[in-house]
């Protein structure tokens, strides 16, 4: 039988992704560059206009070599970017040349298993962090707005097939070869063992340009073949997707922390032991503190919520555009917004509550002096008078 591990040689490079949120924005200007290996790239000619404008959206990063290591036996290259919205990748790519499907699916699974690198076994994953950790130190004096950082990163691998022998068409993926190709996304080495409902559902979010190219975004992985001239804006369309999804988590986490302690602080001030005066005056400090802090995290998190829809107003009907937002339903985008959008809505809430408890006080307070004033005026009428 006729095969792509049998027939196919492919060439190409394998990126393994990691998305990390710093805990701040980054203010690239103050970024030292004189202690980072910054790669310059020159933008390339465009035969059309395909991409958005990152810039516009905070997305324009600041690029970093960290040069090569030797990762099993692979000649790895190792860069970093930095997102002035506050995230850092870190990807690792892996060429590979006239490979099988065998080799391939091995390659793409290295991230799975402890890995050796300048002769110690280390995990995939902590080899990554550790270039993070080290260029956040160095970051540091860029950082601003602080907030507490979402701990664990996104990742994402890319298989990028830049030749094929015999020469694949973007349909041979999708009919000839769908099960080789939902094993190489899945990193499933049994592939011929892949249901068709799980071989459906790794091929079913895709795009083609051509005849000759095509991206098929599945859940951890993406495969691209024969988009050689603008591969790149294909990888950062993608990338665009994943960063969104890794700040929606962080915002996400960040308004349960928020509601957490809003929580605890109305339940202390509404359930404490009222004594007259000196309660209302304690009570009421904290009360309008609760809701002076709530006001101030709905529109901090408010703000950083608009810059993840900023993005969508960039993608715009070109083809990118028609990526990104197939990136965007596999990754669930809309649901994140929707569950921060509810918890912003939450925190709305408690600060109507808080104001109206501050509300009532001051209309009591305002009752009060009212009446001591009354009060007051006639005990000097009747002082008067007595006179």
């Amino acid at each position: 039988m006729s095969t792509l591990q049998s027939e196919q040689s492919l060439t190409g490079r394998v990126v393994f992704q990691y998305f990390y949120d710093c805990g701040g924005e980054v203010e690239l200007e103050k970024v030292p560059l004189e202690k980072l290996n910054v790669i310059h790239r020159v933008a390339p000619k465009r035969l059309r206009v395909l991409a958005p404008k990152y810039g516009e959206v905070g997305l324009q990063p600041l690029e970093i070599s960290f040069g090569t290591k030797n990762i099993d036996g692979h000649e790895a290259r190792v860069d970093g970017r930095i997102f002035p919205i506050g995230v850092i990748e870190i990807y690792i790519v892996i060429e590979f040349r006239n490979a099988s499907l065998k080799s391939l699916i091995r390659l793409v699974r290295l991230d799975e298993h402890p890995v050796k690198v300048s002769g110690t076994e280390v995990e995939f994953e902590t080899l990554a962090r550790e270039y993070f950790e080290k260029l956040l130190e160095t970051i540091k004096p860029a950082l601003t707005s602080p907030y507490p950082a979402y701990k664990h990163p996104e990742t994402y691998t890319l298989i990028m097939i830049t030749e094929s022998s015999p020469k694949l068409k973007a349909q041979d993926f999708l009919r000839r070869f769908r099960k080789q190709t939902a094993g190489i996304l899945r990193g499933e080495k049994e592939w011929r063992r892949l249901s068709d409902k799980e071989v459906e559902d790794a091929l079913k979010s895709y795009l083609s340009y051509s005849e000759d190219d095509i991206v098929i975004v599945d859940w951890y992985s993406a495969l691209m073949s024969g988009a050689v001239n603008y591969m790149d804006e294909l990888e950062h369309m993608i990338e665009l997707a994943k960063i969104q999804l890794l700040e929606l988590k962080t915002y996400d986490k960040l308004l349960d922390m928020r509601l957490e302690r809003a929580y605890d602080s109305l339940y202390a001030v509404f359930t404490g032991a009222r004594v007259g005066m000196l309660w209302g005056r304690r009570w009421y400090g904290k009360l309008a503190l609760a809701a002076g802090e709530l006001a101030e995290w709905r529109v901090e998190v408010t703000d950083l919520v608009e810059d993840m829809r900023n993005i969508l107003k960039f993608t715009g009907d070109w083809y990118l555009g028609k990526l990104y937002r197939i990136a965007s339903e596999r990754f669930r985008i809309q649901d994140w917004l929707a569950l921060v959008d509810r918890k912003l809505n939450q925190l709305q809430e408690l600060y109507a509550m808080a104001m109206e408890r501050v509300d009532v006080h001051r209309a009591r307070t305002l009752e009060l002096l009212i009446i001591l004033l009354i009060a007051i005026e006639v005990v000097l009428a009747l002082v008067i008078g007595l006179k």
